[in-house]
C-alpha cells in the first residue's frame, strides 16, 4: 500500500505530466493556426492586386478570364448588388439625309419640355421636369455640337430611374412618333429592326408592371 507522501507524489507527477502534453498540444495548434494565416495572407494580396486594377476602371469587355480566374475570392453574399441599368432604345434613321442636328432638333422638339446638355445631347422632361429619357447622336462621337449632323438618332430611356415609368414612356413613344412624322424618317429598335406596334405593345406592358410594383412597394 502507498502512504500519504507517495499518493501526493503520484498526483503531482500526474499532474505535471498533464501540463506538458498539454503545453505540446498548445504548441502544435498554434503552429497550424500560423501556417493558415500566411496562406490566407498570400491569397488576399491576388486578390488585392485584382481589386486595386478593377478600381482603376476596367471597361466590361476586357479581361474576362481575370474575371473567372479562381485564385480570386468570391464576393461577400452579404453586400447587395447595385442596380442594374436597364435600357430602352428606339433608333430614328434617315438613310438619304443627314438631317439630325442640334438645331434641327431644337425645333422639332419646341412642343415639349427639353434641355441640351452640356456633354452635347437632349434631356426630355416629364411633366414634373424631371429627367425622362435622352436624345443621343447614333454616329460617333454620340453627341451633337455646332456643325455636327446626322442621319441617325437614339432616344434612350433608363427605366430604372424613373419616378413615372408609364407616363415617361408614352413621352417616349410619342416624341419619337412625333420626330418620324417630322424627319420623314425609319423608326427603329435597339438592334436596327424596323419598329411594329406589337414591339410598342410589349413594351408598354412591362412599363405598367414596372409602375404597378413601384406602387406596391410604396404602400
Amino acid at each position: 500500500m502507498f502512504n500519504l507522501a507517495e499518493i501526493l507524489t503520484l498526483l503531482i507527477g500526474c499532474l505535471l505530466a498533464l501540463v506538458f502534453i498539454d503545453g505540446i498540444r498548445r504548441a502544435l495548434r498554434i503552429r497550424k493556426s500560423k501556417l493558415k494565416v500566411d496562406l490566407i495572407d498570400l491569397s488576399s494580396e491576388v486578390s488585392l492586386d485584382f481589386e486595386e486594377e478593377w478600381k482603376q476602371g476596367f471597361e466590361e469587355n476586357e479581361d474576362l478570364e481575370e474575371l473567372s480566374d479562381p485564385m480570386h475570392e468570391e464576393p461577400d453574399p452579404d453586400i447587395q448588388p447595385q442596380p442594374q441599368i436597364n435600357l430602352n432604345i428606339i433608333h430614328l434613321n434617315d438613310n438619304e439625309n443627314f438631317s439630325f442636328s442640334e438645331s434641327t432638333l431644337s425645333q422639332a422638339l419646341v412642343f415639349y419640355n427639353f434641355t441640351i446638355e452640356d456633354k452635347g445631347f437632349f434631356t426630355i422632361l416629364d411633366s414634373d421636369q424631371l429627367p425622362a429619357f435622352s436624345i443621343l447622336n447614333g454616329k460617333n462621337p454620340g453627341v451633337f455640337s455646332e456643325g455636327v449632323t446626322s442621319n441617325d438618332i437614339a432616344l434612350v430611356l433608363d427605366s430604372k430611374n424613373l419616378a413615372n415609368p408609364v407616363e415617361a414612356f408614352e413621352l417616349f413613344v410619342e416624341v419619337s412618333q412625333s420626330l418620324q412624322e417630322t424627319f420623314q424618317c425609319n423608326i427603329l429598335d435597339e438592334d436596327r429592326n424596323f419598329m411594329t406596334k406589337q414591339m410598342i405593345e410589349h413594351m408598354k406592358h412591362e412599363f405598367h408592371e414596372r409602375q404597378r410594383q413601384l406602387l406596391a412597394s410604396a404602400s
